[in-house]
């Protein structure tokens, strides 16, 4: 190719300086990057011969004195630059680390002392006090700290980077990280090896420490972008994880595992076992002082701890020198710890409700002296390039990030306690100490929104839908009234958590019935275990009943100097009840108190008519309910004890009367052939007595329908005679389905006495035999036979039947025939009469014959009283026909859901039953002829012939 042109000034400096040199580096090649594409000498010719051929005529860009020094700069410069470049050869030539010098470094990668020209060269480049220093000092391309740095970057992209991805990629990941270190390390000092001795000590004092810092900040710029950010990141995540979970204390650690594995992979949880200092929160608590517990925080420190704090600070250090911490440690170290305070919280204050609560305190100590201690001790290892340049007293931690990391633990206690909001509550009041540590995080509207979100959201999830009952709807109920009332003084979060479950307990049918049951039990029930009533409702009511007249002048109570205003969270139609006891809370949830009122009247007439000797409990719960309701609403309530007191009085004046009371008959008139005298047979009389009731003030009593014995009816006969002669303005109607009866039996082997209900008692009072002489057979009965004679319904004979053979006075021999069992089967006959007494329920595994029939006697019970219940309100939809004709008849067909919209309007105070009840009535209805349904479902009257 033709030469380059130069200037005719520069191929005569470049003559005579083939001629004369001016140094010993005359026959040295200079760098080809820094030197002028002059050519060079053929073997033979010497080096002016061949510069002066190749001088060019180009424009003159170097003065006649510039150019000698550019020349020996050149040749100072490619001496220079090879003998500080490398050996293009990587990890392969390395066996094991551990055997790895100072002499193998120097051996593979060349870095012997160098040869006098390099020296010379070296000299020349680097001297402060070089002559051509100043000519070359603002060009970066003969900068050799610069050019040293760009040989780093070369050699180490193209002979390390691959060795170490490898590693990275490899089979084996245990250690990983170490290892990568150790590698980084090695080559680390191989490039620092030769800067340190060779070209740090010939710069200027002022320029060494900077131009060292230059190469390293090279070496860790081409270590971190040249090795996978993510991989590196995650291995150096999952270091600091396992001793963080050591250092910290945290239980059981992320895996759920603690302690150290053993050769076969077991975990081994003898060091912790052995530990003389925990900060277990459940541990630190029990210590008997204040003193006794921060010290714990403070000055102890297990062995374990030291040992794995020691290891991962010196990890670090690696990691730091070798530059894949720095900033992107930091970040790094930051996500772990946000990870580990998480953890910890988890598994320190999980499930530890007790009370008093000590978790904020314990984690705040926590907090303080060992999270924060970890910090500063890792951010003074993973120094970015910025805090180097700060000066001493400057703190990478300072009292204000401890503060804040504080709140976030008691934030994130908070979160904790929130999601476990629900449990705590199931758990009440021995979980009381979750609320304590819920007061500390619900003081700012957000928070107070998220919990009560959550809250919400666990409680129409967990507990508001069918397949909880009633009763365990309103016992969570109450004890979310309990805890919130401590959590939030004011009531707002109580009022929007409250909200939605109050709306669920409306929609059930049941509620007032279990509210009101639970008024009304005994307060010897009020045990854990009772899920069939709230029976503490009963003990709530007498402890808030001295409450309720605590003096309470409203919302603005003037005299009161602790006054504070609602939070700013409260609800646009918040408004704080007077009394927010859990009573005053249940029997608000209905806008009408004529709801409870008239259910409270049911289930006290319910009790009235059992056969007690005194109602204290429903006199005091009377009594407390006037202060609530008034006495006005009260008035049907009052009136039925009353009667109930009143019929005692009446029903002996009328026995009296009637000679109907039991005389005690005289003694040893039994006959040795069992006959009876005259007052025997007086004694067996039965004796009968009433509940005389007022039919305007109770409500109205449902009860089964059939003939009583023909003794009853002469008795009741007599009794009502005595009756109307006392009080002429008035009669009685008998409710032979709502008695008891205390039944005597006397069979062959045995005698019977129990206290049964009136149809019971009909039912075996037929299987009496006809005769004053016993039988030689037992008196066997059918269903059939028994519903003729007793006019009752076949499902309650049937459950009658049942339930004496669940006492063993009868045995079903064939389905629906039962006998009377005069003698109990021997243990050789006990399993042919568990065969003969076979209720549909004679498979292996299942109960005794006598819980079989128990059971099956309560099922036919219950299908009778459904029976009963549906007729009854069948009777009452009757009321409603005339309304169904009369539209029917005007208006044509109409569908189910236009007949429910005209009732409800046309009948005064509304439609009470459900669809289902209608849809059914007018079934009945359609199968007697006398409705019809078209087309579409519609319903019309049927024409008549």
């Amino acid at each position: 190719m033709p030469p380059s042109h130069v200037p005719l000034s520069v191929a005569r400096k470049r003559v005579f300086e083939s001629v004369f040199a001016s140094t010993s580096l005359g026959n040295t090649v200079p760098t080809p990057l820094a030197t002028p594409n002059i050519g060079f000498a053929a073997p033979g010719q010497s080096f002016g011969l061949a510069t002066a051929a190749a001088v060019p005529q180009i424009s003159q860009s170097l003065t006649d004195e510039t150019w000698p020094e550019q020349v020996n700069w050149d040749r100072a410069w490619h001496v220079a630059t090879a003998f500080l470049s490398f050996s293009d050869i990587g990890f392969a030539a390395l066996s094991l680390l551990d055997d790895v010098d100072d002499n193998h470094l120097q051996d593979l990668w060349g870095l012997s002392s160098p040869s006098q020209e390099a020296y010379d060269a070296l000299n020349f480049l680097l001297a402060p006090n070089s002559p051509d220093g100043d000519l070359h000092s603002s060009l970066k391309e003969y900068d050799l700290v610069e050019w040293y740095c760009n040989e780093m970057r070369r050699h180490f992209l193209a002979n390390f980077r691959t060795d170490i991805l490898k590693i990275l990629h490899g089979p084996d990941q245990s250690d990983i990280l170490t290892k990568v270190v150790a590698y980084l390390y090695i080559t680390q000092r191989i490039y620092y090896t030769r800067f340190l001795k060779y070209v740090m000590p010939k710069l200027d004092i002022t320029e060494q420490e900077a131009s060292f810092s230059k190469l390293q900040r090279g070496f860790h710029a081409v270590v971190a972008y040249s090795l996978p950010s993510s991989q590196t990141s995650a291995l150096l995540a999952k270091e600091i994880t396992a001793k963080a979970i050591i250092i910290l204390g945290i239980e059981g650690g992320a895996t759920g595992q603690s302690g150290t594995t053993d050769e076969h992979g077991a975990v081994n949880d003898s060091m912790d076992v052995d530990r003389l200092y925990s900060t277990s929160y459940r541990e630190w608590r029990k210590e008997p002082s204040e003193a006794i517990r921060n010290k714990k925080m403070t000055d102890a420190e297990d062995v374990q701890v030291i040992i794995a704090r020691e290891h991962l600070l010196s990890l670090l250090e690696g990691v730091q020198a070798v530059g894949l911490g720095g900033n992107k440690g930091q970040k790094v170290f930051a996500t772990v710890m946000n990870a580990m305070m998480t953890e910890f919280i988890r598994t320190s204050y999980s499930g530890q409700w007790d009370t008093p609560s000590l978790a904020t305190q314990h984690l705040r100590l926590w907090v303080e002296n060992i999270f924060a201690r970890l910090v500063v001790e890792v951010l003074n290892v993973f120094k970015s390039p910025q805090s180097e340049r700060r000066s001493e007293a400057h703190l990478d931690v300072r009292l204000s990030d401890v503060e804040k990391w504080q709140e976030v633990g008691i934030a994130r206690l908070g979160a904790l306690r929130t999601s476990e909001l629900f449990d705590v509550i199931v758990e009440w009041d021995s979980s009381s100490g979750a609320i304590e540590d819920l007061k500390h995080y619900a003081h700012n509207p957000n928070a107070r929104y998220s919990l009560a979100n959550s809250f919400i959201a666990t409680l129409n999830q967990r507990l508001l839908h069918p397949g909880a009952s009633t009763v365990e709807i309103l016992q969570l109920y109450i004890s979310i009234i309990r805890a919130f009332n401590i959590l939030d003084s004011k009531g707002v979060l109580l009022d929007r958590i409250a909200r939605p479950i109050r709306r669920y307990l409306r929609d059930r049918e049941d509620t007032v019935k279990v509210i009101v049951s639970g008024l009304l039990a005994d307060t010897a029930d009020t045990s854990p275990n009772t899920t069939d009533t709230l029976a503490e409702l009963s003990t709530e009511l007498a402890k808030v009943h001295e409450q309720y007249f605590q003096s309470d002048s409203g919302e603005l109570d003037w005299d009161d100097m602790n006054w504070i205003p609602d939070p700013i969270d409260a609800a646009p139609d918040y408004k704080k009840p007077k009394n927010s006891d859990v009573i005053g809370s249940l029997i608000s949830l209905f806008e009408s108190k004529e709801t409870f009122v008239k259910e409270l009247q049911n289930m006290l007439g319910e009790r009235l008519l059992r056969r007690r000797t005194d109602f204290h409990r429903e006199i005091s719960v009377l009594e407390l309910l006037k202060v609530r309701f008034g006495d006005g609403a009260l008035q049907a309530c009052e009136v039925m004890l009353r009667d109930v007191f009143d019929s005692k009085r009446v029903d002996s004046v009328i026995r009296n009367d009637q000679g109907l009371v039991k005389r005690q008959p005289p003694q040893g008139i039994v006959t040795s052939d069992r006959s009876t005298t005259s007052s025997e047979t007086s004694e067996r009389i039965p004796q009968l007595h009433a509940k005389i009731l007022s039919r305007f003030f109770w409500p109205t009593l449902q009860g089964q329908s059939f003939r009583v014995p023909a003794e009853i009816l002469a008795l009741q006969q007599r009794y009502s005679f005595g009756f109307e002669s006392l009080k002429p303005s008035r009669k009685l109607t008998w409710l032979n389905g709502l008695g008891q009866v205390t039944v005597e039996l006397d069979l062959e082997d045995r005698a019977f006495t129990d206290e049964v209900t009136t149809w019971q008692a009909s039912v075996i009072y037929a299987f009496q035999s006809p005769s004053t002489q016993p039988s030689m057979h037992p008196v066997t009965k059918t269903v059939a036979e028994l519903c003729q004679q007793l006019e009752m319904s076949a499902s309650l004979v049937r459950s009658a039947c049942l339930f004496w053979v669940s006492k063993r006075i009868l045995t079903e021999t064939l389905r629906d025939t039962f006998r009377i069992l005069e003698v109990l089967p021997n243990k050789e006959e006990h399993d042919s009469f568990g065969a003969a007494n076979n209720v549909n329920m004679d498979r292996p595994g299942n109960p005794p014959t006598v819980a079989r029939a128990a059971a099956a006697a309560n099922a036919a019970a219950a299908v009778a009283a459904k029976e009963s219940a549906d007729a009854a309100t069948m009777e009452k939809m009757n009321l409603y026909w005339q309304f169904i004709v009369g539209m029917l008849t005007n208006q044509g067909a109409m569908p189910l859901q236009r007949i429910v919209m005209m009732l409800k309007i046309a009948v005064p105070g509304g439609f009470p039953y459900s669809n289902e009840d209608l849809r059914e009535f007018l079934a009945g209805m359609v199968s007697q002829g006398r409705l019809e349904i078209a087309s579409g479902g519609n319903y019309k009257i049927m024409p008549k012939h």
